[in-house]
């Protein structure tokens, strides 16, 4: 196949292997050997002086194009060795998640538990399911744990205490607990060695064992807390409409999770911090914090409280559904003390006026009727 001078030096040569990619290498090529022939004489050049040119353009173009070849194969190098390392941050990333993740499915996968049990009991992570009786202390700690826990490896497992119920329970790092009605409590059989994470559903009390090296968290829907040791209290009932933290001793790191987005807050021992949930708005103040964790002594302080806020309580420390026919009095706050040890019924007639409400019991229900 014929082939003119003029195609190869501006690049447009029909040749298959020549990689479009060094055109402007090879045009830059031909207007250096075109300078030079403008210099010599057209009818001065003999067939084979022609041969000999075109030789060596044809050896120019390939080490051009083997040069090239060697500068894609360099690039294409370094783009697969920063895919690598992409690769290699992302799945470590992902291998750090991991336990979370398995925390959290293992909590949202029990979660119905918290409406159909009646029992405190305990789900592990093989499916078997442990009763818990009234009033016993769960000891998961290294001391307390039985032969069986210690022969199964590091699985998550569900603590619930469904509504009417309490419990305490100290967690394998000897970190206290104590669980309101109503809360569930997604932790391992064995700490990590550089973090404890541990997902509540509900309210619980905190008294969690120093240790410098491994900080505790505890998620929720709308929150992570971030401690190395102290005490607090946390309620995030998914039927509320905030979620609250109150420090009591040492400090603590705040931090919205999921869809709630908030800079990092530091709480000091006396603040709480209340999270709105539908706009999403965080709130400090210094508050007396042991109002917060009366329903530890069957104490519920009342300052300024919505009646159905209240009602909400009520319903979960006794496990009865309240029905209030009447819209009459939904917008009322009370301030006060409800002593959660004396009958349902007294603690209604203190917040409804029996001269003007009438109470119908129904097994585990409560109607409430305008007289």
């Amino acid at each position: 196949m014929e082939r003119k001078v003029e195609d190869i030096l501006s690049g447009e040569s029909p040749r298959e292997d020549l990689d479009k990619e060094v055109a402007n290498d090879t045009r830059k090529w031909g207007e250096h050997i075109l300078k030079i022939l403008k210099l010599a004489k057209p009818h001065k050049l003999s067939s084979d002086a022609y041969t000999a040119l075109w030789t060596r353009i044809e050896e120019t173009t390939k080490k051009a194009s083997q040069r090239d070849r060697q500068i894609r194969i360099f690039k294409y190098s370094a783009v697969a060795c920063a895919l690598i390392a992409l690769s290699f941050l992302f799945w470590n990333i992902q291998d750090r998640n991991a336990p979370y993740d398995s925390l959290l499915y293992s909590a949202m996968n029990n979660q119905n538990l918290i409406t159909e049990e009646e029992e405190v009991s305990i789900r592990r992570g093989d499916g078997r399911q442990t009763l818990i009786s009234d009033g016993e202390v769960i000891d998961l700690s290294l001391n307390g744990r039985n032969e069986n826990w210690q022969k199964k490896a590091s699985t998550f497992n569900t603590l619930t205490v469904p509504y009417g119920k309490r419990i305490e329970v100290i967690l394998p790092d000897n970190s206290k607990v104590w669980l309101n009605a109503g809360s569930q409590l997604t932790f391992p059989t064995v700490f990590d060695a550089d973090e404890r994470q541990v997902y509540l559903e509900g309210e619980g009390y905190f008294d969690v064992e120093g240790d410098p090296k491994r900080p505790f968290y505890v998620h929720t829907a709308n929150m992570v807390v971030k401690v190395l040791g102290t005490t607090f209290n946390i309620s995030s009932y998914k039927d509320d409409a905030f979620a609250s933290t109150v420090l009591l001793s040492g400090e603590i790191e705040l931090q919205g999770t999921g869809e709630t987005s908030f800079e990092p807050q530091i709480l000091k021992p006396g603040t709480a911090a209340i999270l709105r949930k539908d706009s999403k708005s965080l709130s400090i103040s210094t508050e007396a914090v042991e109002d917060h964790i009366s329903w530890r002594q069957k104490q519920l302080i009342l300052k300024n409280t919505p009646l159905a806020e209240i009602i909400a309580r009520l319903e979960r420390v006794y496990n009865t559904d309240i029905t209030v026919e009447s819209a009459s009095g939904a917008n009322e706050t009370f301030s006060g003390r409800l002593d959660l040890t004396q009958p349902l019924t007294n603690l209604l007639t203190t917040l409804y006026n029996p001269l003007e409400y009438q109470l119908q019991k129904e097994e585990r229900r409560i109607i409430i009727n305008k007289r």
